[in-house]
């Protein structure tokens, strides 16, 4: 069986200049098309060459690096279009094709050009605010009605699922969320008096508000506690002159970029991950963090912190503060046991499996009638 994977951001930017990194062994698209080899699938996955890393060039599965058009009108960090894709798909054999997002050009091709075989995974639960918003509105109330009727869309979480429901007409109940790869992300044999950040270092993750959190909590409940900052952005300067100012240096350590195996060893320690974004989707380091049994303590906002809350996972609350830290840190050896149950469900193969029902249930037979 052969399957196309059409991801054109492989990692998210946070502007159109796209940051070039050495390999993208870390990033969702890759850890999905290994598991889709693990199963035995002939993968490819098509993305815009933006994206395409420095330094990695030999890859596990077939890899298609697309040129972006029209970038002046679709910026390449939000709705990239690579119209290669229509060729490409008019002479593949795929068998299945899975495209990201309704509101995409990318995916408004695969739609026209592979029908009958294509499966749009959808992460946005709002409307993007490109042109004020004008034109999500518009694509969402127009293009699903003229071109995706048939197409199958499957929501990666349950708001994301609810949102296209009101625009598509063929939404699957499953809902299949980003995962990880078990074998990297393992759960470690005991924690640390640690938390843990993983993140870009950028204005709308709010770390400085992590920070002063923290800061109250090694002041009132524990001073001997560390956190680290894992990951970089143009705060980091700022972030460390507020640390700095807080006489935190002894308690906060700022690491950097790190590799798969070495986030992993801090973040399956921790005894949380802690997160204080403003604006963000389904964040793939909360799943990171629960298949590494290590409990979340986040804002609202992320999409899965629904999940948070009704597999008791960790703590989602608005405003958290160092009470809440204290009141983790309380219940730990609980939180740690229902991460521990849900892990399974957030291995990239339980992914793999739910794709491969939906192909066998919705996809195959369309194809033969």
């Amino acid at each position: 069986m052969k399957i196309v994977f059409v991801n054109p951001i492989v990692y998210t930017p946070e502007n159109a200049s796209i940051s070039k990194v050495d390999n993208i062994t870390s990033t969702m698209s890759y850890d999905l098309c290994l598991a889709f080899q693990r199963a035995g699938i002939d993968m490819t996955l098509v993305a815009a060459e933006e994206w395409k890393p420095i330094r990695q060039t030999d890859f596990p599965f077939h890899v298609v690096w697309m040129k972006s058009h029209w970038k002046r009108f679709f910026p390449i960090h939000r709705i990239p279009v690579n119209l290669g894709l229509i060729r490409y798909l008019k002479h593949s054999d795929a068998d299945l094709v899975i495209t990201s997002e309704v509101f995409s050009v990318d995916s408004l091709i695969c739609s026209v050009f592979a029908r009958h075989k294509t499966i749009i995974w959808h992460e946005m639960a709002k409307h993007n605010r490109m042109g004020g918003g004008m034109l999500s509105r518009f694509w969402y109330n127009v293009i699903p009605k003229l071109f995706m009727r048939k197409v199958l869309v499957v929501g990666r979480s349950e708001e994301a699922r609810a949102f296209i429901s009101r625009y598509c007409a063929r939404v699957s109940e499953t809902v299949i969320g980003h995962g990880v790869n078990l074998d990297v992300f393992r759960t470690a044999f005991h924690k640390t008096n640690t938390f843990c950040v993983v993140s870009q270092l950028i204005d709308r993750k709010r770390i400085d508000g992590i920070i002063k959190a923290f800061d109250a909590y090694v002041r009132r409940y524990d001073a001997d506690c560390k956190l680290y900052v894992i990951g970089d952005g143009d705060r980091r300067t700022d972030l460390e002159r507020l640390t700095q100012s807080l006489g935190l240096e002894n308690s906060i350590e700022f690491m950097g970029q790190l590799e798969h195996d070495e986030l992993q060893r801090y973040l399956s320690e921790a005894k949380a991950m802690l997160v204080n974004t403003s604006k963000d989707n389904s964040m793939l380091s909360i799943v990171e963090s629960i298949a590494s049994a290590t409990p979340v303590i986040t804002t609202s906002v992320p999409l899965n912190a629904a999940e948070i809350r009704s597999h008791e996972l960790g703590i989602v609350k608005d405003g958290w503060n160092e009470d809440d830290l204290a009141y983790l840190d309380a219940h730990l050896d609980e939180l740690v046991e229902h991460c521990k149950v849900y892990r399974e469900t957030l291995s990239t193969d339980y992914k793999v499996r739910q794709f491969m029902k939906l192909y066998d249930g919705c996809i195959r037979p369309q194809r033969k009638g």
